[in-house]
């Protein structure tokens, strides 16, 4: 049997396999050998009974699951007759980061000058970050209401993002994902890390009203978890510990499911 995550759908009809969880996700799904769906792969397979399948990409966007190839994907998956929706017990959803995060995007949220913002909150246009979740929210509630239709009760979790490190640092020369946009906008350094905090707070919030609205929705918050320096790799990918850390704030959602 396969004993990791499953990107590669080819490897499964190989075997004649089928998933049980269908993942659909960003780089924190995709981040090349280290990412959150290793880690909870080791702790939600213990007992070999889970084959997950990953659908999504690296930059992934949440309003690419609610239109265009990837939604189109996910609906042949969840099908009962020609996808896998006769097998799937859960699905997991990652999601949102990349709609705010980077230089477009970010720049978005902000004004065009924040030189004399003193607070976290007075850097953002008006109407922002709601504007910008609310598209967020949908997408991802699109994806639960798809689930719930095609197959009735199967648990949907969405994770949460922890705070990152506005500090420049890249990967293999991509970046610019939280520091730059903000020097753009000139926005000081020392209130950078209160802008991130704000927008990973305010995302939080919004999945808790979304939960409200579809109660197979599970969301697992990995806030103030990563507090080293070392739990994180880049501005927005934590390292293989940090990654291990988070995937701990599974277990209770995963437990009381039934899923682990």
């Amino acid at each position: 049997m396969i004993n990791k995550p499953v990107w590669d759908e080819s490897l499964l009809t190989k075997d004649g396999l089928f998933p049980t969880v269908l993942a659909i996700g960003d780089s924190w799904f995709w981040y090349p050998k280290n990412n959150l769906l290793n880690q909870l792969h080791k702790r939600l397979n213990r007992k070999k009974r889970h084959i997950i399948l990953v659908r999504g990409h690296n930059g992934a966007e949440a309003v690419e699951y609610q239109s265009g190839p990837i939604r189109a994907q996910i609906e042949r998956d969840l099908d009962r007759k020609t996808g896998y929706g006769r097998t799937i017990k859960a699905v997991f959803l990652s999601g949102g980061g990349n709609d705010f995060a980077g230089r477009d995007d970010l720049a978005q949220l902000l004004l065009e000058d924040c030189s004399d913002a003193t607070s976290a909150v007075s850097c953002l246009r008006s109407g922002q970050p709601e504007a910008l979740f609310k598209a967020v929210i949908d997408a991802l509630l699109s994806v639960v209401e798809l689930v719930e239709r095609k197959i009735p009760g199967t648990p949907v979790f969405v994770h949460s993002y922890d705070y990152p490190p506005a500090n420049g640092k890249g990967f293999l020369g991509l970046g610019q994902w939280l520091q730059f946009p903000m020097d753009g906008a000139k926005v000081d350094r020392d209130l950078q890390q209160e802008v991130v905090k704000l927008l990973i707070d305010q995302f939080w919030l919004c999945l808790e009203a979304a939960q409200a609205k579809a109660p197979t929705l599970q969301l697992v918050d990995g806030r103030h978890t990563l507090k080293a320096d070392d739990d994180w790799a880049n501005e927005l990918h934590p390292t293989v510990r940090g990654f291990n850390r988070l995937a701990k704030c599974w277990r209770p959602a995963l437990e009381r499911t039934g899923i682990a």
